[in-house]
């Protein structure tokens, strides 16, 4: 499987999943997780899915601190729709990281670790995603914007060109580059993050 190399410079987000450990599927429960992985969720790489690993990180990051998030054990809900916009992409992404699912997420063993009924949509709120760890009822609520990042210009003909059947390899070549490039500024500028992700 090959993918742009910078995908692997990406700083991986470390979860602590008891029901991994209980269930032997990872040692002491420890699953870490790098950009690839959410990018094999999505079946893309663009600047929604960055965004959603950002908010995921900085998130887990301001209601962790230090210590290890722990998968299963955050509710996420999102402000949008599930069928409006890129919402049910950005849920999914944020998902993979939290465990956070639906009404058809995992059910728990014995009534404990349950996946269920931990993501949520439609729900009125400042922000556009909000985290909250079901042990002590921290949360946190965050905006996500990559404007600051601007897509490179030439970028928007070439996309109408392969939209219209039009384009030649080495267009359409050149179109990916140029797309991964944004994601790449957006993944590895970390002086840029706070200007991308805001806390309400």
């Amino acid at each position: 499987m090959q993918y742009p190399t910078f995908f692997d410079e990406v700083e991986p987000i470390e979860t602590f999943d008891p029901l991994a450990e209980i269930l032997g599927a990872m040692k002491d429960g420890l699953i870490t997780y790098q950009y690839v992985d959410m990018v094999k969720l999505a079946g893309h790489s663009c600047p929604t899915v960055s965004g959603a690993w950002l908010m995921s990180k900085m998130g887990l990051q301001k209601l962790y601190g230090e210590d290890l998030p722990v998968r299963g054990n955050i509710k996420v809900e999102m402000r949008g729709a599930l069928d409006e916009g890129v919402e049910g992409v950005i849920g999914s992404c944020i998902g993979l990281i939290t465990g956070a699912s639906n009404e058809g997420g995992f059910k728990g063993l014995g009534g404990k670790m349950g996946r269920d009924n931990r993501l949520f949509y439609g729900v009125p709120m400042e922000g556009e995603v909000r985290m909250t760890r079901l042990d002590n009822g921290n949360s946190v609520e965050m905006s996500y914007n990559p404007s600051i990042v601007p897509g490179d210009p030439s970028m928007q003909p070439l996309m109408q060109k392969i939209m219209q059947g039009l384009a030649n390899e080495e267009e359409k070549r050149r179109f990916g580059e140029l797309w991964q490039e944004r994601v790449e500024k957006i993944l590895l500028n970390r002086d840029l993050w706070p200007q991308m992700v805001k806390f309400s």
